[in-house]
């Protein structure tokens, strides 16, 4: 077996999944290498926990270059400055151009807060460290008053992790009995919460909402940013004295710059293989464009869960073409979210995507014993990669 090269760009979830799954599959007989410009891998989960100031950032950070020591992954802290599906290179800032036999881009979405006047200046959100940390300390001081919370573009990740902003801030301000001086108001252009999940499983979250005094504004597109109000496309405005918002998200430019996306501004990938129009080139997670043709939206929502699943696929795919061995696999299209609730409780959602002739999703309500496993997911990722 002559030794193939493998190049994964991105360490987030679905990076080090495949980079390590299939160093550990190949041993010697593949050159992994990963390719990431941060030195640490944040586990995005763990934010809302990290904005009621329940995690410190070590708690919720890995050093990436602990998976060399654990998975024998090659690790390379540099910047992805272009990608040459034709001539199957890619050139980082600091080494130069890297030859690939196969590549699997997993570098995510990126953000792009400046799209939208005045989003930079009064916009919180919990959508990278940084950015968590700097909205613990405004939620901690917050005295009372308007918060509003919203999404300003579709689609985003982790689509349940605006809901549960919500719902937790609810119960941090009730524990600390000042539930009363605070009026939530829920902003975004989703008809109803969840899209991805149904009707009927977003009509409950609706109703937890509800039950929880928070007022619910569908099909708002945000406009324009100021500092004590946000406008929207229809003309209407909303006043706020807090402001939390998923910010818009794009593919990063050295893949739109490669033309690997389509007019969904994503790279497009079969649903099964996460394999791009590209023989040998995959894309796994929020940067793929994976169409549900039987969903209740046209694409798949971007989750890390979803990362994970596609990883795996790719990972068991790439080692058996590689070595002769064993059977390819096709990703099922199955993944589940928790959607925390304060009070100790978590809502847990599970569902196969792509099963015909629909969606097949289950809605668990919120209890503390979800909730546990949320914590135990946690505890697993942070150990059982690093």
């Amino acid at each position: 077996m002559s030794k193939r090269s493998v190049l994964v760009l991105g360490g987030g979830i679905g990076g080090i999944v495949v980079s390590s799954l299939l160093k550990g599959k190949l041993k010697g007989g593949v050159d992994v290498r990963l390719v990431e410009r941060k030195k640490t891998f944040d586990f995005p989960p763990s934010y809302p926990w990290l904005m009621l100031g329940l995690r410190r950032p070590d708690q919720v950070q890995k050093r990436l270059d602990l998976l060399r020591k654990k998975k024998k992954v090659d690790v390379l802290n540099d910047e992805v400055v272009s990608i040459d599906p034709e001539g199957k290179s890619v050139r980082v800032k600091q080494a130069g151009k890297l030859p690939f036999d196969y590549l699997v881009i997993s570098l995510g979405a990126e953000y792009s807060p400046s799209t939208i006047p005045g989003f930079p200046e009064y916009a919180h959100h919990v959508y990278d460290l940084e950015s968590a940390i700097k909205f613990r300390d405004a939620v901690e001081k917050f005295p009372g008053g308007t918060i509003s919370i919203g999404v300003s573009r579709l689609p985003f990740k982790c689509p349940a992790a605006p809901y549960e902003v919500a719902l937790l801030l609810d119960d941090y301000y009730k524990k600390r009995g000042i539930r009363g001086k605070v009026k939530f108001e829920f902003f975004t252009p989703e008809g109803i919460p969840v899209p991805a999940v149904g009707p009927d499983i977003g009509n409950r979250v609706l109703e937890l909402l509800g039950s929880r005094g928070i007022s619910y504004h569908p099909k708002l597109k945000l406009k324009e940013v100021k500092s004590n109000e946000v406008s929207f496309e229809t003309g209407e405005t909303m006043p706020y004295d807090l402001l939390f918002c998923v910010p818009p998200h794009v593919a990063p430019k050295p893949v739109t710059e490669a033309g690997l996306t389509d007019e969904t501004g994503w790279v497009p990938v079969d649903s099964r293989t996460l394999e791009t129009k590209h023989k040998g080139i995959f894309a796994v997670g929020d940067v793929a464009s994976v169409k549900t043709p039987n969903g209740y939206t046209p694409y798949l929502s971007k989750a890390g869960v979803f990362a994970h699943g596609q990883a795996e696929v790719v990972a068991n795919n790439l080692a058996s073409e590689i070595s002769g061995k064993g059977r390819s696999k096709e990703w099922d299209g199955d993944g589940a979210c928790f959607l925390e609730a304060g009070r100790g409780q978590s809502a847990y959602v599970k569902g196969s995507f792509l099963a015909e002739p629909k969606p097949e999703i289950k809605f668990h309500i919120p209890s503390r014993f979800w909730h546990a496993q949320k914590v135990a997911f946690e505890k697993y990722w942070m150990h059982h990669w690093f």
